[in-house]
């Protein structure tokens, strides 16, 4: 009878071993992949991960503050890495540094997993933490804005009012601020995305050069400004090996009798279709 009870105990102990290993992989309904592994350290996070295939083209990290609610906040976009950019994939491991978060404000992660033919897989979030060192305050970590645009729908241009800019995040907090460049988040549809502003300029901005053709004849939303730092292959310059990003920072859009627009159409105007005039056929050698 001992023994029975015994061998009970065991099998009972295995399933329970098994149970607990399981939810280090999935702890949730949906089949996520693994967390990542997060440490806080003295003034920033440090993330780690493992590439999961040879196929994956990058990985998007997104941090969330659940200081108050697991849910309640908004998922920001932290960086995206590039494996085919990476000093040293020798060991198929990942790191990066996460300093732009506030001070005794808990954070979680998770990480996003897109493959060379668009398939994404993402992970469970990490436990949530807490550094002690971080900023004061999110003006210190994005960019202030306290002036609205005016879309000009002829031109199609973003300005802002004479003598009115944007402020940078504090590079007291974010030491190499100087390698970020404002960029603007626009959205059509699902689609979102980051731009750049050429050289830095935000007073002024020409829509119908900055934005590639998928957002002409669309609803357009802009979401905000980011800084966005690109880092580059130190023996390849052609290779991309991480894109980050500030906290994001919304701005409003106005016409010219100062109505606020949720959305606005880049509309431009094409002369008529001409008639074949070449030469040459699909069958030709």
């Amino acid at each position: 009878m001992k023994k029975i009870i015994n061998s009970l105990l065991m099998i009972s102990t295995l399933f329970a071993a098994i149970l607990f290993t399981a939810c280090d992989f999935n702890l949730s309904e949906n089949q996520y992949l693994k967390r990542p592994d997060v440490d806080a350290l003295d003034n920033y996070f440090e993330i780690r991960g493992s590439y999961i295939s040879n196929s994956t083209v990058q990985i998007t990290i997104y941090r969330q503050n659940v200081q108050t609610s697991d849910n309640g906040n908004p998922i920001e976009r932290v960086a995206i890495l590039f494996p085919s950019g990476d000093e040293d994939k020798g060991n198929q491991t990942f790191t990066h540094r996460d300093e732009r978060v506030l001070a005794a404000t808990k954070y979680r992660y998770y990480l996003r997993f897109t493959d060379k033919n668009g398939e994404k897989n993402r992970t469970e979030w990490s436990e949530p933490k807490t550094i002690q060192n971080g900023a004061d305050s999110l003006d210190q970590i994005a960019y202030t804005v306290n002036c609205d645009y005016t879309y000009d729908p002829t031109y199609m241009t973003l300005t802002l009012p004479s003598g009115r800019d944007f402020t940078a995040p504090d590079d007291s907090v974010i030491k190499d601020i100087t390698s970020y460049k404002p960029a603007l988040v626009f959205q059509v549809g699902d689609m979102i995305q980051s731009f750049e502003l050429p050289g830095a300029k935000t007073n002024e901005v020409s829509l119908k050069s900055l934005l590639p053709r998928e957002y002409l004849y669309n609803e357009i939303s802009l979401l905000g400004i980011v800084g966005q730092k690109s880092e580059k292959n130190s023996s390849n310059s052609d290779l991309l090996k991480t894109v980050s990003w500030t906290n994001l920072t919304p701005i409003k859009i106005v016409d010219s009798h100062g109505i606020r627009l949720k959305t606005i159409r880049l509309d431009p105007e094409f002369g008529e279709a001409g008639f074949d005039y070449t030469s040459t056929s699909d069958n030709e050698n």
